[in-house]
């Protein structure tokens, strides 16, 4: 019988809500649904708040909403994840690191 190895860990987006209707508290279910199809189970979900850059991103953000998520899920779960939302223009960074 194979164990998985359960790791903890923190990710944090940045989102660009340029253009989008819905509120950040939707987008923050969505992403958590991503981490769930992962395997991860999400242990808790802060809105740190939008925040200015200290110069313009390539795409000409001038500030992102920032949201963190404490979770846990396989080793694989980091690489998993930023495949899962590479191609997600609402997000700008993801940042998954060992909590």
């Amino acid at each position: 019988m194979i164990k998985k190895t359960i790791r903890n860990y923190r990710a944090t987006f940045i989102l660009d809500t340029r253009g989008v209707e819905a509120p950040v508290e939707e987008l923050t279910e969505n992403y958590t649904k991503v981490i769930e199809e992962i395997s991860g189970k999400v242990e808790s979900v802060k809105n740190l708040g939008s925040h200015d850059f200290a110069r313009k991103s390539a795409n000409g953000l001038p500030s992102g909403i920032f949201v963190q998520y404490e979770f846990t899920g396989p080793a694989t779960a980091p690489e998993e994840l930023q495949e899962k939302v590479r191609l997600d223009r609402k997000v700008n960074r993801v940042m998954v690191e060992n909590a």
